[in-house]
């Protein structure tokens, strides 16, 4: 293949391929922006999420504290209820006690009293019974009887109160049975959010964790891209150079292309003057009576009478064409290079010598040569070089 069509070919194929990476760069690129963008939005969503946990644990920390002050007031409340139900329990066994022993004294009294009265009836007549006694005996009973009913008032008081007291211990049990289920249930959201932030911790590590690693690929890509950058660079200078070169290549095609169409007017020329030499010297050759013998190969030739002149020296020339059959051949040599009928050149075939001739008839570029001598066993071939003797 031609060398100036394989170059075009090649520089198409590195444009191609530079082309072909430079696309496939940009394109990840811009799927790494993409990939950036969404990783930098679900940290940003992820981090919300992760406020928003952190508040709502904090509120339920507060909750939580709240609760149980909540439960060691009503714990304290309930103590305090306890002890002063016990009081009460006492001072109402106290007061129970009190009014079994006054009745019971009531209950002797007046036994005392028959049995003074069945005493001394034996002798009321003797000694009668004053006025102040009775009085005395009357107010005493009022006075317990009255003390009765105020024990009796703060018996049914007690008893209203422990009803009360028992009433609010059921309702702080029941508060605190609530409580308890609500700190129960707070303590397991609070378990559950700080399992789900350690979950989003997880993937909080692991996003950035790949935003590292896509970061360092970027970064790979980014140098990659800067060193095909540089090559591209390298290849445009390169390009610039080939198509200098391809410039020159194209001028010097242009330029060899018109010496080849002057060489080929040339030798159309050349061929023409060498058949027309040829039909001279042939008609020539034919019209003496020349006869060649194909078994001894020995031509007789008329005598001709060539002109002697000067030899020149140092010519070289070339064998265009042979005619084994009248023993003559055609050289590039003519009246321009100096030489002329009588002149002698050697033939040499790989710098040695095979045979000899002898101009006997010129023209302005070529001339035409007598075979005078030949090497044993050897032809003079198209290509053979002359050199002047």
């Amino acid at each position: 293949m031609d060398k100036t069509k394989l170059i075009p070919v090649i520089f198409l194929i590195l444009v191609l391929l530079l082309g072909g990476a430079a696309i496939m760069l940009y394109t990840e690129k811009g799927k790494l922006a993409e990939d950036n963008k969404r990783l930098a939005k679900d940290k940003g969503d992820l981090t919300a999420e992760r406020d928003s946990l952190r508040d709502s644990n904090n509120k339920l920390e507060r909750d939580k504290q709240s609760y149980e002050e909540r439960i060691q007031s009503i714990t304290s409340q309930l103590s305090g209820i306890e002890k002063e139900r016990d009081d009460w329990k006492k001072k109402f066994e106290d007061t129970s006690s009190e009014r079994d022993a006054l009745v019971e004294k009531l209950k002797e009294k007046p036994k005392v009293e028959v049995a003074q009265s069945a005493a001394t009836s034996t002798t009321s007549a003797q000694t009668p019974i004053s006025e102040e006694y009775w009085a005395d005996f009357v107010k005493v009973k009022a006075a317990l009887e009255v003390k009765v009913e105020d024990l009796n008032r703060q018996l049914n008081e007690a008893k209203l109160k422990l009803s009360e007291l028992d009433r609010s211990n059921k309702e702080l049990s029941s508060k605190l049975d609530e409580l308890s289920k609500e700190k129960e249930r707070v303590e397991n959201e609070m378990e559950i959010k700080e399992r789900t932030m350690r979950i989003v911790s997880r993937d909080l590590v692991s996003e950035r964790e790949a935003r590292k690693i896509a970061m360092e690929e970027l970064n790979k890509l980014r140098g990659e891209n800067v060193s095909l950058r540089r090559e591209l660079v390298v290849l445009g200078k390169e390009k610039v150079q080939l198509q200098t070169n391809i410039m020159d290549v194209a001028e010097k095609k242009g330029i060899l292309e018109q010496k080849i169409s002057g060489v080929e007017n040339v030798m159309k020329e050349k061929s023409l003057e060498l058949e027309e030499l040829q039909k001279e010297l042939t008609t020539t050759i034919k019209g003496d009576g020349r006869v060649v013998s194909r078994e001894t190969a020995s031509v007789e030739l008329p005598p001709i009478v060539v002109k002697s002149g000067t030899n020149p020296r140092g010519l070289k020339g070339e064998v265009l064409a042979v005619n084994p059959e009248e023993r003559f051949v055609v050289i590039n040599l003519g009246e321009t290079s100096g030489v002329g009928p009588g002149n002698e050149l050697k033939v040499l075939r790989k710098n040695k010598e095979i045979g000899r001739i002898q101009i006997i008839e010129t023209r302005k570029d070529i001339s035409a040569a007598d075979i005078r001598d030949i090497a044993p066993g050897v032809d003079i071939q198209e290509g053979d070089i002359v050199i002047t003797r």
